[in-house]
């Protein structure tokens, strides 16, 4: 009977919501059974490290993407927005192997977003050549427009191809310099962004010095020979429409007729800058063949006059990139010589007319 009591006892116990074991049991005491909200209840207050867990990783998958990938491709993309204008350029102090470059350039951007962009050193080229310089960058905080000056000597990393620059400048109404260069960019609370800063900048070139004029011709003899022996002066203008300014040094060039030299000229310490410059020149002509011409072939006294360039020439350098591009261009021109014989007692009219 105490057995059967005990037995019956024993069931009753196992049987008690007190009784039952497992987790649910832990999760949900016995009571009345809770709703959704007090499941919800129960389930953080036993869980919330595992729900903020879970929640951190979802985080970090879609945040890591946009701070890694999504704004290091949009600030690239606004780089690549971004323009350059070059509004000045001086060449000066130039030797065999370098010079002195200052640019005052322009950079505008309509980007919402203004990073602080470190200084690089960026290279110069022509489309598919080999860089003709190499410039130092300055760092600067971007904006819509942020003027930006590079202003240092300069070696040249190869002749050739600073050459090749030169007669670009000479021979082009306007041409295409490619700039590229790597460097970082930062943003409030942003890791530092790697971007490429490639440019292409157009520029206005001297459009093969069209426009060159040679005025006030004078020819001289006797006493009033310079002391190099030139023999005819004059003044000579160069548009320049380009926002270059180049010291090119003592330029020298040769005259032809027809094919047929007649001698050079010399214009001493040419500072070209940008818009119409004009400038004392000095020549050696041959008087009697320029005399010949007109007696029989110019008898209005207009020479059609072949302009090649021959030397370029500063502190005893010569400046092979400038010489060999202004031998590449040849300038016609028609030079009245009439009021220069007249004054001279020459009179053209008497040679009848051509």
């Amino acid at each position: 009977m105490d057995d059967k009591e005990s037995t019956t006892r024993e069931n009753d116990v196992r049987t008690t919501p007190q009784g039952r074991g497992g987790i649910m049991n832990k999760l949900y005491p016995p009571g009345e059974k809770p709703g959704a909200k007090g499941r919800m209840k129960n389930h953080c207050r036993k869980f919330w490290w595992c729900d903020f867990l879970v929640f951190a990783i979802i985080v970090l998958i879609i945040v890591l993407p946009i701070i890694y990938v999504a704004i290091p491709k949009r600030a690239q993309r606004e780089i690549n927005r971004s323009t350059i204008e070059v509004t000045s350029q001086d060449v000066t102090d130039p030797h065999s192997d370098s010079i002195r470059l200052k640019l005052n350039t322009l950079i505008k951007s309509n980007s919402s977003y203004h990073p602080r962009i470190d200084g690089f050193r960026a290279g110069l080229s022509l489309k598919g050549q080999k860089p003709f310089l190499f410039v130092d960058i300055p760092g600067v905080k971007s904006e819509k427009e942020v003027p930006v000056t590079v202003d240092q000597n300069v070696q040249l990393p190869n002749v050739t191809a600073f050459t090749q620059y030169t007669k670009t400048v000479l021979a082009s109404e306007e041409f295409d310099v490619y700039m590229n260069g790597k460097t970082n960019i930062h943003l409030s609370g942003l890791p530092t962004m790697d971007v490429n800063y490639n440019k292409v900048v157009r520029m206005k070139g001297l459009n093969k010095l069209s426009g060159l004029n040679i005025s006030d011709v004078r020819i001289l003899s006797g006493d009033t020979l310079l002391q190099d022996g030139s023999n005819l002066v004059a003044n000579v203008s160069i548009p320049n429409p380009s926002v270059m300014t180049l010291d090119l040094g003592n330029v020298t060039l040769n005259l032809f007729v027809d094919g047929k030299e007649i001698g050079y000229v010399l214009v001493p310490d040419l500072y070209l800058k940008p818009g119409n410059n004009t400038f004392p020149l000095q020549s050696h002509v041959n008087q009697l063949t320029i005399l010949s011409l007109i007696t029989s072939q110019y008898k209005n006294a207009v020479l059609p006059l072949q302009i090649i360039g021959n030397s370029s020439i500063r502190n005893g350098e010569h400046l092979t990139y400038y010489e060999d591009a202004i031998k590449s261009n040849t300038i016609n021109l028609d030079l009245n010589v009439g009021p220069a014989l007249a004054a001279i007692g020459i009179n053209t009219t008497s040679f009848g007319s051509s």
